[in-house]
């Protein structure tokens, strides 16, 4: 009897030993379970913060390419539309402009009749540099009769400009001169009473007067 009750109590104490484990296992499983789930509660708030940054980062980098790609804009739209001023004869032919001759109706020194001048004439001399009132291409650059040594500026919008009575040219057809270019020297030659730049401002063949151009 007294060794069953041994037996017993070995018996009891092992299985009380074993439920504890047990217990022990279980509250390490359900501490393991619950630290689990709060680190991946964690690293999906975290995924979820980076996803959200990830989205702010690209909408605001959408942004910034949208504003950048307006301002790239902005910036063609201005040096499109400063090019077409620059293209415009809105220059001045002389270093120095001293007007001897207006456009319109004036009266012939030597006929002593009235007669239409299609331009603007400049005192000049001969060693007077002409410059090229406005970007274009040269498209003519010769001996002109009364003229004298000629060069016209094809420029933009169907405006062209005319420089007469050069002594020399310094530019060729089909070249490309901008603003301020220098293109010949003031001269006496062709029909002309004296040294002089005569200049003329036309747009699509139509002649118009070159004070209302001469601003820059």
């Amino acid at each position: 009897m007294l060794n069953k009750l041994k037996e017993l109590k070995k018996y009891y104490c092992h299985s009380h030993l074993y439920i504890i484990v047990f217990l022990f296992l279980g509250y390490m499983a359900f501490q393991y379970h619950c630290e689990h789930k709060r680190l991946t509660d964690i690293v999906r708030s975290y995924d979820a913060i980076i996803s959200n940054f990830k989205d702010n980062t690209k909408l605001y980098q959408e942004k910034l390419d949208e504003v950048i790609d307006h301002h790239n804009k902005m910036l063609y739209i201005c040096d499109s539309l400063t090019n077409i001023m620059d293209s415009l004869p809105l220059g001045s032919p002389l270093d120095t402009l001293a007007v001897s001759s207006n456009y319109g109706s004036r009266k012939n020194k030597s006929t002593q009749k009235w007669e239409y001048h299609p331009g603007m004439d400049f005192l000049a001399d001969w060693r007077d540099t002409i410059y090229a009132t406005g970007h274009g291409i040269i498209e003519v650059s010769h001996y002109n009769s009364g003229y004298g040594r000629t060069i016209v500026i094809d420029h933009v919008n169907g405006y062209k400009s005319r420089y007469a009575h050069l002594t020399r040219c310094f530019v060729k057809r089909g070249e490309s001169v901008k603003r301020g270019d220098p293109i010949g020297i003031a001269g006496n030659t062709g029909n002309s009473r004296g040294y002089h730049l005569h200049y003329e401002v036309s747009r699509y063949g139509k002649l118009t007067d070159p004070k209302k151009y001469i601003i820059l």
